[in-house]
């Protein structure tokens, strides 16, 4: 399917200009996140995301020269293929992390996000960012992209408020992915945040508590986005592998 920008920007309230920016991009070349990919967008949310957390940062505060500048787009792009790479097992995490870290040093224009993501990922306690953070392991598999927001100038200030949003979006968009996603990672054992959280309605509980605070960090942004991805777990709810545990006794 193709994304248009009229999609964008009708369902999700993304800025036109955003919004046109990526539906017009061509997919980067060697690059394992876009493999054998024509376009740049799909409608699934490892792709959905880039131009849904770029509206975001924008409505956050972030000029749009930076957000649609080479170098940051270049950073999430290049983040992107360590990322494939991680997911198919060609490099380990720690080795991930080390690259991700390395690209970012150059045209690193904010040393106190670097400094953050270093705590992040070092997980020590007094950790800014994993105070933010979701609780399920299987919704950090897309941790690794935080590292490009070294490419962006911003107050400190905003650095809470971009964490909070981050991980309330990229949480929100997983957990669809995990919804569709059940039947086959049950039997490959593939990360899930609904395998992880139990498969009953307790956990799915706890899944639902996590969606609606998300949303409601969403809303403060952009009010659409929160409203389609709210549609989107309403519709997760009625397929039939998600409805067996929401209905066990």
């Amino acid at each position: 399917m193709f994304v248009h920008t009229d999609y964008l920007v009708i369902n999700y309230g993304v800025d036109s200009q955003i919004a046109k920016f990526f539906v017009d991009r061509d997919p980067p070349a060697n690059n394992l996140y876009w493999h054998e990919k024509l376009l740049y967008l799909r409608p699934s949310p490892g792709y959905l995301f880039i131009p849904l957390i770029v509206d975001l940062l924008y409505k956050m505060g972030i000029d749009k020269q930076q957000l649609l500048s080479d170098v940051f787009i270049s950073k999430m792009e290049a983040i992107g293929h360590i990322s494939a790479l991680e997911e198919t097992k060609q490099i380990t995490q720690e080795e991930a992390i080390k690259q991700s870290l390395q690209l970012i040093l150059t045209d690193n224009k904010n040393e106190n996000w670097v400094f953050c993501i270093n705590q992040y990922f070092e997980k020590l306690p007094t950790s800014s960012l994993r105070k933010q953070s979701t609780p399920f392991n299987a919704l950090h598999r897309g941790d690794l992209f935080l590292f490009s927001i070294a490419a962006l100038h911003f107050p400190e200030t905003l650095t809470n408020n971009i964490a909070e949003g981050w991980f309330a979006l990229i949480s929100t968009l997983l957990l669809l992915d995990d919804g569709d996603d059940l039947p086959n990672d049950l039997k490959s054992g593939e990360e899930n945040a609904i395998i992880e959280s139990g498969m009953n309605i307790d956990g799915w509980n706890r899944i639902q508590d996590l969606v609606k605070r998300n949303l409601t960090t969403i809303e403060k942004y952009n009010k659409t986005m929160a409203k389609q991805l709210y549609k989107s777990h309403q519709k997760l709810a009625t397929l039939p592998h998600i409805s067996s545990i929401i209905n066990q006794q």
